[in-house]
């Protein structure tokens, strides 16, 4: 028995404290991010916590990174298929991901009260914003209208999270995010091309 928990601990790399992190985060907030409470999940002494970290702030800013960096990856990724099609199947399958949801709904509140984690924030808003342009251009959208729905979806689907932070079943008239972020492009697709007539 005394030697279990020495195996356990040697075990253990950064990355799981990370993970643990951001699912206590996506769970209970940034509050609940502490040391004792990611020992205790782990099954660790929370000793082992400073092999790897120098501080609770080391953790946050690492977990962090470790979030944004998922996020910028998936915006670099480019599919065998980059029809407009798919890539708007993905926008539309990331955004109303239940885990993704999760994640981002506490990220978004940490952010209200740490200016540091709200302008990273922000900053992948603009690129998700010039992703779904891209589409919307694609599809035949002059550059500023398509500027304009992009926030729009954006926007939507920040309310969407927000409500769904406060009730995880949420639909709206039975249909998901997902179903809603598309009526919303069909709908500006039709307003488009009446304008341009």
């Amino acid at each position: 028995m005394a030697t279990s928990l020495p195996s356990r601990r040697s075990t253990l790399h950064p990355d799981d404290w990370l993970k643990a992190a951001l699912t206590r985060l996506a769970g209970h907030g940034i509050d609940s991010v502490r040391v004792e409470a990611l020992a205790r999940d782990l099954g660790v002494s929370k000793g082992s916590f400073y092999w790897h970290f120098h501080d609770r702030g080391d953790l946050l800013d690492r977990m962090l990174s470790l979030w944004e960096a998922g996020e910028k990856e998936w915006f670099d990724v480019r599919p065998a298929d980059d029809s407009t099609a798919t890539r708007w199947a993905r926008v539309v399958a990331r955004t109303a991901n239940p885990e993704h949801v999760r994640v981002e709904v506490a990220i978004r509140n940490w952010a209200r009260t740490d200016t540091r984690v709200a302008r990273r924030v922000a900053e992948l808003e603009q690129r998700k914003i010039a992703l779904i342009a891209g589409v919307l251009r694609d599809v035949g959208f002059p550059r500023s209208t398509a500027m304009t729905w992009a926030e729009v979806v954006l926007l939507v689907s920040l309310g969407w999270l927000d409500r769904a932070a406060r009730d995880r079943e949420f639909e709206l008239a039975g249909r998901g995010l997902g179903d809603i972020l598309s009526e919303v492009i069909l709908a500006a697709s039709a307003g488009s091309t009446a304008l341009q007539r």
